[in-house]
């Protein structure tokens, strides 16, 4: 019987009709796409729909000159971030986005500017947030806003270029100018397994930060920012974040106390696996470079000779501006495409708060355009830098007539950031 029943079974695996149904059930089972990316060995979705992850690279960098004095600051984080989505009903999602990659180093008395604590808010309608954290408040704030004063506003024809403003009244601050305005520009980008993806950039007019002097009084300074975006525009609404890659400048220039002072943070995101590798954007159209170098990212970073600490209107209001600057370019990039960019931009702030004079382990010596061009395959043979290491070289700077004098704070009676 044994002999026979070895006999029977060999005879089965020789029928052809056998591997036929075999075959044909295996397909049925395993989409086409799946299929594909197996053999390839691409980059693959997570198995949690609901989950996703992107790698962020936040950086802040200050020179001061004066004469033969040049003092500089630069720091850097690099953390990892989880996004979970989890639907309460066909309106509304909840967002958890944590990092535990990211650890303060131990010199703090105070436990809770020892980590990065995990974000929560919920999107209504998709797009409108709220239930956030106190410390981003006037970030849902601008969020909601900017949504309702776009209303639905998307660029169909890809390749146009449009304007929008943005009203910063509402927050009635001393600091802030009355309006944003930005110029849009989307354009499609083939890749090679991806399918045609859309990029969109964002590029500020200049505006004025009034900040508060050293003494007594006020003094200006004067910002820009912009921002690029890459989406899959065809992900279905609740099936993932198709944010690929992001990145947003924001610069800043003045003279005060008679020193001319150059401020920069940019932060880039891309989006990764579960093991943290990057997405991989083989095959990926020419014409993303020059869009993407129009944000002139810088391609290395400053060199800190003579180390300086950040003046204190780089502690203040620059943060904050830089925070709602950075959630408007964000959201008119997201015009009405389904991939919602808060998770980015409210990570990038939350990091960005504690940078100023914090000194984190994950701190890195490349700049966001090294970070985006080594560690995305695809981007790595583009030119996608924009200015060089003077990464203001005078196109913000004002004369005398607004160099209302600020001297750097160092040790003087204004609020101090919970890392000084």
């Amino acid at each position: 019987m044994a002999n026979k029943g070895s006999g029977h079974n060999v005879g089965i695996f020789l029928l052809p009709d056998f591997w036929l149904h075999l075959l044909l059930a295996f397909v049925v089972a395993f989409p086409t796409a799946q299929l594909a990316s197996a053999h390839t060995e691409k980059y693959q979705e997570p198995i949690d729909q609901n989950v996703d992850h992107f790698r962020l690279i936040s950086t802040v960098e200050y020179t001061a000159e004066r004469g033969n004095e040049n003092r500089q600051y630069r720091h850097q984080a690099e953390p990892w971030f989880t996004v979970e989505r989890t639907p309460e009903n066909a309106e509304q999602t909840r967002y958890k986005v944590w990092t535990e990659s990211l650890q303060f180093m131990g010199i703090y008395d105070d436990p809770e500017y020892n980590y990065l604590s995990e974000i929560n808010y919920l999107l209504t309608d998709k797009r409108y947030m709220s239930e956030v954290d106190d410390d981003l408040i006037h970030l849902q704030k601008m969020n909601n806003e900017a949504i309702r004063s776009l209303n639905g506003r998307a660029v169909n024809d890809i390749g146009k270029t449009w304007t929008h403003r943005f009203d910063l009244g509402i927050f009635d601050h001393y600091s802030l100018p009355k309006e944003l305005k930005f110029t849009i520009k989307s354009i499609k980008v083939p890749t090679k397994y991806l399918g045609d993806l859309i990029a969109v950039r964002a590029i500020s007019d200049e505006f004025l930060i009034k900040a508060a002097t050293q003494a007594d009084g006020y003094g200006y300074v004067r910002c820009k920012t912009a921002s690029v975006y890459l989406f899959d525009p065809n992900v279905p609404y609740g099936s993932g974040e198709e944010v690929y890659v992001s990145a947003t400048v924001f610069v800043a220039a003045t003279k005060m106390d008679d020193m001319t002072q150059q401020y920069r943070y940019e932060f880039g995101t891309y989006k990764t696996d579960a093991n943290e590798a990057a997405v991989d954007l083989e095959g990926l159209d020419f014409n993303l470079e020059d869009f993407v170098r129009e944000i002139k990212l810088i391609p290395y970073p400053i060199e800190v000779k003579e180390w300086a600490g950040l003046p204190y209107w780089a502690q203040s209001e620059i943060v904050n501006a830089a925070q709602i600057a950075s959630a408007c370019s964000a959201v008119v990039c997201e015009q009405s495409l389904v991939n919602p960019v808060a998770s980015r931009y409210l990570a990038a702030a939350r990091v960005y708060a504690y940078q100023d004079e914090c000194a984190l382990i994950s701190c890195g010596r490349r700049s966001v355009c090294q970070a985006l061009r080594q560690d995305v395959a695809a981007i790595n043979p583009m030119n996608i830098c924009g200015e060089d290491s003077k990464f203001l070289a005078g196109w913000l700077l004002w004369g005398a007539a607004i160099a209302i004098p600020l001297a750097i704070c160092h040790d003087c009676d204004k609020p101090k950031s919970p890392c000084k």
